[in-house]
C-alpha cells in the first residue's frame, strides 16, 4: 500500500513566461529579458529585475531602464478566412494589433505540460496551481529509497543544537533529497529553473518556495514554528485574501508576526467562526488537502479579451470570434487527453457601470471534433441575443468558459436520431438546469476563494484564469488610474473593532 504522508512539496518556475521566451529564443540565462504583451511586460526575469525592471512597466520604460533588455512578444493569433494564424518567431520583437489579435498562452502551456510529465515520474498525487506551479503530496514508497544524510536546501531557521529529529522530519529530509532530484530532472530536460518549499502542509510549502528565488528550496519543520515565519507580511498565507486580509490591514496589521499577538478571542471579533481557522493559518498549520487532476470537481476553461470601451455588437462578435476559436482549440486539447467535454458554456461580461456578470447555456459537443467550434458558437449566439444593450453597454471585457465536463453523450450525431435532436437537446438542457443548480448546492466554502482584488468569490478551479483578467486590467489600471471603475470600492468596517484592534498593537 502506497501510503499517502503528510509531507508536501511546492514547485513554484521562476520568471516562468520570461524563460519560456529565453529558452525559445535561445538568449543566454545572463540577458535581461521581459515577456511582453502589447506594450507592457508581464513577466520579469531576474537579470531584468536587478535592472529595476518590473512587472507592468510599458516596454519604453524598461529600455531607458536598461538599454540591452529583451522584450520579445507572447505569440498572438488572428482569424483569417475562418482559420487561426499564429505570430511567428520574426513576429517577436514587432509590434501587435491589440484589436485583430488575440493573446494566446499555447507555448507556455505546451512547455508546462513537459515539465509536469517530469514531475509525474517521480511523484503521483500532484495538483497543478497553474502552468508555473504546483503541489506535491509525497509517499512512503517515493521515499523509501532515499537515505536520509542531510537537508538539501535551505532552512527557514537554524535548528537548536539539542533538538532530536522527530520521524516527521526524517520525512521531510527525505523529501528534500527527492525535491532536488525533480529540480535537477526538469532542468536537464528542459532548461527550465525552478524554486521549491518543503515542509508538512501545503501553506507552509508555499511559504517556503517564494523565500529563497531563484533556483532555491527551502525547508520549513514543525520545531521551527511559529517564529519562523513571523516575518512575512500577511498577504503571503494562502487563504488569507478577501475580507480577512482587509480586516488585518484596516486594523494596521501588516505582518503575520503582529498577527500572531492577537488572542483567540481577540480574532472573534473580526472573523466571527472563521477565528480558528484564522488563528491555525497564523501559527502554519492548515489541513488543505492536494487533489490529484483526476479528483479535481468542475473543471474550467476560460478565455478573455480586454476591450476599448465600446457600445458596438460589431466589436463584440469580433473578439467572440478570437475567443470562440482560443476556447476551442483549448477544449479539443483537452477532449484529446480526458475523453471529456463540457455541458456548459458561459459568458462573461464586464459593463463599465454595471460590473461584471455572466449568462450560461447547455452546450453539446459532438463529433467529430471539427464540429466543436459550430456548436460553441451557436450557444454563444444564443446567450448573446438574451442580453439586451441596456444590460450590455458601455462594455469593457469579453469573455467565454466552457464548464462541468463529463463523457460525450453518444447519439444525438446519429443521422437516424438528427430529426429530434432539439427534442433531445430541450430534454438535455432541463436537465442540465437542474444538474447546475444541484452543483452549486454542492459546492462547499473551501471550494472558493476570496479574490483579493476585485473581492468576489472565485471557484478555485478558476484561479489561473480569473488572475490573467486581473493581470490585464492592473496593467490599464496603471496606465489609465483616473478612470472611475479603478477608485477604492472597499466595504467600511466597524471602527470600534478596528479602533480596539489598532490600540493593542500598538500596545504591544
Amino acid at each position: 500500500m502506497n501510503l499517502l504522508l503528510e509531507i508536501y512539496i511546492h514547485i513554484d518556475m521562476d520568471a516562468y513566461y520570461a524563460q519560456a521566451e529565453q529558452k525559445l529564443l535561445k538568449i543566454p540565462d545572463d540577458q535581461p529579458v521581459c515577456a511582453r504583451q502589447w506594450n507592457s511586460l508581464i513577466a520579469i526575469n531576474y537579470p531584468a529585475r536587478a535592472a529595476g525592471i518590473k512587472r507592468g512597466m510599458l516596454a519604453d520604460e524598461a529600455l531607458k531602464l536598461c538599454p540591452e533588455v529583451f522584450l520579445p512578444h507572447v505569440e498572438t493569433f488572428k482569424i483569417s478566412e475562418g482559420k487561426m494564424i499564429f505570430s511567428t518567431m520574426q513576429d517577436k520583437f514587432t509590434q501587435h494589433n491589440k484589436i485583430e489579435e488575440k493573446i494566446s498562452l499555447r507555448y507556455y502551456r505546451e512547455e508546462s505540460k513537459l515539465i509536469f510529465a517530469i514531475i509525474k515520474q517521480f511523484c503521483g498525487c500532484v495538483e497543478k496551481g497553474g502552468t508555473d506551479e504546483c503541489y506535491i503530496q509525497v509517499s512512503e514508497n517515493e521515499l523509501e529509497k532515499i537515505e536520509p544524510h542531510e537537508f538539501i536546501g535551505n532552512l527557514m531557521c537554524a535548528i537548536p543544537s539539542e533538538y532530536k529529529l522527530s520521524e516527521q522530519d526524517i520525512h521531510i529530509m527525505k523529501a528534500s533529497i527527492l525535491c532536488q532530484q525533480i529540480r535537477d530532472a526538469i532542468y536537464k530536460e528542459t532548461q527550465y529553473k525552478c524554486s521549491a518549499g518543503i515542509s508538512f502542509n501545503k501553506m507552509l510549502s508555499k511559504l517556503a518556495s517564494s523565500t529563497n528565488k531563484p533556483n532555491k528550496q527551502t525547508i520549513i519543520l514543525e520545531c521551527m514554528l511559529p517564529d519562523c515565519i513571523a516575518q512575512f507580511n500577511i498577504k503571503k498565507i494562502r487563504g488569507f485574501g478577501g475580507k480577512i486580509k482587509h480586516s488585518f490591514v484596516n486594523s494596521e496589521i501588516q505582518t503575520i508576526g503582529q498577527a500572531q499577538q492577537l488572542s483567540l478571542s481577540q480574532l472573534e471579533v473580526l472573523f466571527a467562526d472563521k477565528a480558528q481557522y484564522v488563528y491555525d493559518k497564523l501559527r502554519g498549520y492548515d489541513n488543505e488537502e492536494v487533489k490529484k487532476d483526476s479528483e479535481r470537481k468542475h473543471k474550467s476553461i476560460l478565455s478573455l479579451k480586454n476591450i476599448k470601451k465600446t457600445f458596438s455588437r460589431d466589436i463584440i462578435n469580433q473578439s467572440l470570434e478570437l475567443i470562440i476559436h482560443d476556447l476551442t482549440m483549448r477544449v479539443t486539447d483537452y477532449y484529446e487527453d480526458s475523453n471529456l467535454v463540457p455541458s456548459v458554456v458561459v459568458l462573461h461580461y464586464h459593463n463599465v457601470e454595471r460590473g461584471s456578470h455572466q449568462k450560461s447555456e447547455p452546450v453539446y459537443l459532438t463529433l467529430p471534433i471539427d464540429s466543436f467550434r459550430l456548436q460553441i458558437e451557436e450557444r454563444v449566439s444564443s446567450i448573446l441575443n438574451s442580453i439586451q444593450d441596456s444590460e450590455l453597454f458601455p462594455l469593457i471585457n469579453i469573455g467565454l468558459s466552457c464548464r462541468y465536463f463529463k463523457p460525450m453523450t453518444q447519439g444525438i450525431q446519429n443521422p437516424i436520431t438528427s430529426y429530434f435532436k432539439k427534442a433531445i437537446e430541450s430534454q438535455e438542457q432541463e436537465k442540465m438546469s437542474k444538474f447546475i443548480e444541484e452543483v452549486e448546492k454542492e459546492l462547499a466554502p473551501q471550494d472558493y476563494y476570496n479574490c483579493e482584488i476585485c473581492k468576489q468569490e472565485i471557484l478555485k478551479t478558476l484561479m489561473d484564469e480569473h488572475n490573467d483578467f486581473h493581470v490585464a486590467e492592473n496593467l490599464d489600471k496603471e496606465m489609465n488610474p483616473k478612470k472611475r471603475r479603478y477608485k477604492s470600492q472597499n466595504k467600511p468596517q466597524s471602527q470600534q473593532v478596528i479602533q480596539q484592534i489598532t490600540q493593542f498593537m500598538k500596545k504591544s
